[in-house]
């Protein structure tokens, strides 16, 4: 088993990348110099195959096995966030506030960080391919990887991929059986009435109203406490205008739905249906919900949650079972339509600041860490595999 995390040259050039990479983040579908620094990183380490411009601006990097095998993916994301305030290290359009706040740049890092070791030490069988997917926070990427033409080239028969955790011990390996990362929607209610003069409202139809009462109502639909639980966060607002002389005519609610399971996520999108017609009904409103964001609930695959197991305890490095799934999303679950998957969690510290907030940073201490338990997964799945090619369980 090679030390891995004790390879202090190989970890001063993946921090070195992660630096590169925040320093000019890229929001969903613009990935395009993000896409040229893994492409030329990747160019070093001389891939058997490589891929560009799937779904958008996503690479595929190839290893080839020196037998027949099954096909082993391991993905991580692009894209960075708009936020409000962009970082001051960040060079590339600051003025555009869009940052790295998920980590993704960590883990292009270390998922970059199997092509030296693949490229020195191909794997014995099978292959193994590294995709750096666009597009993860809109939800879109992963289903047009999956849609791509060329994604037949290296169809995987099982995919794997972490998250950064804040609120866990640096360094421990988070997972879960069952579901893993919540299934989520975002829903957009437009309400239509009949604008005023702001001085004669009784001749308009305002949806002022039944704002309130969505805002009052919508967020009752909740059930945290259920197993499987839901929820529902109104995320955004625009009533009228920035007028004082209209009385406003038409409205905007936006809101995030949430819950463990698809059966659930439905169940709670009638609902909300319901709810918001009743409103627009009682103010005499036009009602038109468009739903957007559509994540599936991310279903780890009981074999390959075995696998990481026993990788844990082969390397030394503690694993955390957790009881419930994150309530996040991510667009990772639309591959078990494809192959079984393993999405796994690594903590960055107890105390760190969480996704998405101001003060987010990505833990660079981490980085070979996760580089060792990809590495080792990939050793102990392909294990098994002799010249025939026959296929193991955790891969079927």
């Amino acid at each position: 088993m090679q030390n891995i995390r004790e390879d202090y040259i190989l970890e001063g050039i993946l921090v070195t990348l992660r630096g590169s990479l925040a320093a000019c983040p890229e929001v969903a579908g613009a990935e395009v110099m993000t896409s040229t620094l893994i492409i030329n990183f990747l160019h070093s380490y001389a891939p058997d195959k490589l891929l560009t411009h799937l779904g958008g601006y996503g690479i595929a990097a190839i290893y080839e096995g020196q037998h027949p095998g099954p096909t082993l993916m391991i993905r991580c994301e692009l894209d960075g966030l708009p936020v409000e305030e962009a970082g001051k290290d960040q060079w590339l359009a600051p003025e555009a506030n869009i940052a790295h706040r998920c980590g993704h740049d960590g883990h292009m890092a270390i998922v970059a960080g199997l092509a030296p070791l693949f490229h020195r030490t191909p794997p014995t069988c099978g292959r193994v391919v590294l995709l750096f997917q666009p597009a993860e926070e809109t939800g879109t990427g992963a289903r047009a990887i999956i849609d791509d033409p060329s994604f037949e080239k290296f169809r995987p028969d099982c995919a794997i991929t972490l998250h950064n955790l804040p609120g866990f011990p640096m360094g421990h390996i988070v997972y879960r059986r069952g579901t893993f990362a919540s299934a989520s929607v975002g829903m957009k209610v437009h309400l239509l009435g009949q604008a005023s003069h702001a001085a004669e409202p009784e001749h308009a139809r305002s949806p002022a109203n039944a704002v309130g009462k969505l805002l009052a109502e919508l967020p009752l639909l909740n059930r945290v406490t259920d197993n499987p639980y839901c929820m529902l966060t109104p995320t955004h607002v625009q009533l009228g205008l920035m007028s004082f002389g209209l009385t406003p005519g038409e409205a905007t609610v936006c809101a995030t739905l949430r819950a463990a399971s698809a059966a659930s996520l439905q169940t709670l999108r009638r609902e909300a249906e319901q709810c918001v017609r009743d409103c627009a009904a009682a103010e005499l409103l036009f009602a038109e919900v468009e739903w957007v964001a559509d994540f599936p609930a991310t279903i780890n695959d009981d074999a390959l949650v075995d696998t990481l197991e026993r990788v844990c305890l082969n390397t030394g490095i503690m694993g955390i079972e957790i009881s419930k799934p994150f309530r996040w999303s991510e667009d990772f679950g639309h591959f078990s339509d494809i192959c079984p998957i393993l999405h796994f969690g690594i903590g960055i510290g107890e105390h760190a600041p969480g996704l998405h907030q101001p003060d987010y940073e990505f833990c660079d201490d981490t980085i070979l860490v996760a580089v060792s338990v990809f590495y080792e997964m990939v050793n102990t799945l392909l294990t098994g595999y002799g010249r025939q090619g026959e296929k193991a369980a955790t891969c079927t």
